[in-house]
């Protein structure tokens, strides 16, 4: 027997209360591109917290120019807050590109578990570090001496994975939304510039 077919053309099923169902395609769907970038990104209802994802953003950035500001030191240079930023803006441009790229900043690094918080610290790491190495070789015309390279995949392992699975340590796990909550967030949120890279990167991947 052929499947029945709606007033749109598709096809249409039969619901366990003996209804029939109608099949939407994702892309007829109102929020269609968003629905899609979330499937590709993994997200459920309960979004990355934007208070955490700031914390640790700003603790990130602390921890590099407090890295960077220890080089200095050792190194016998001029210590200002200007020289300093230029010194560890290679390793901030790498980092926080690694954990847009990683989930660095995702859920997982947010508190409540220790051991997840480290491993998508670790996941940042292993790509950002080596990125902002690469940045700065660069910027400067020459690889730097291998002393350097150790000294600096080491520093930033310890401080960085380290800080932040302190910081998980002690904050308690994430919200939890309920189906209201979450179909209510969903309706007020308003998409901005990256959530439109999001979507982009997501359809492009599909092509």
């Amino acid at each position: 027997m052929p499947p029945r077919v709606g007033p749109n053309g598709r096809p249409m099923m039969m619901g366990p209360d003996g209804q029939p169902v109608e099949m939407v395609a994702m892309e007829d769907r109102p929020d269609a591109f968003v629905g899609i970038a979330a499937m590709d990104r993994g997200e459920d209802d309960n979004p990355a917290d934007p208070k955490r994802v700031a914390l640790l953003a700003a603790g990130d950035l602390a921890v590099l120019l407090a890295f960077a500001a220890v080089g200095r030191v050792n190194h016998g240079e001029p210590l200002s807050v200007s020289d300093t930023v230029l010194t560890a803006l290679p390793f901030i441009i790498g980092w926080f590109t690694s954990g847009a790229l990683l989930g660095g900043y995702g859920k997982e690094a947010q508190g409540g578990n220790t051991g997840a918080a480290a491993v998508a610290a670790a996941k940042t790491w292993a790509l950002g570090v080596p990125l902002g190495i690469a940045i700065r070789s660069i910027g400067r015309g020459y690889v730097p001496a291998a002393s350097f390279i150790y000294v600096a995949l080491g520093a930033t392992s310890v401080l960085m994975i380290g800080w932040r699975a302190a910081l998980a340590a002690v904050t308690p796990e994430a919200e939890q939304l309920t189906p209201a909550q979450a179909a209510a967030r969903r309706k007020d949120k308003t998409g901005g510039f990256f959530e439109g890279l999001q979507m982009i990167m997501s359809l492009t991947k599909r092509w």
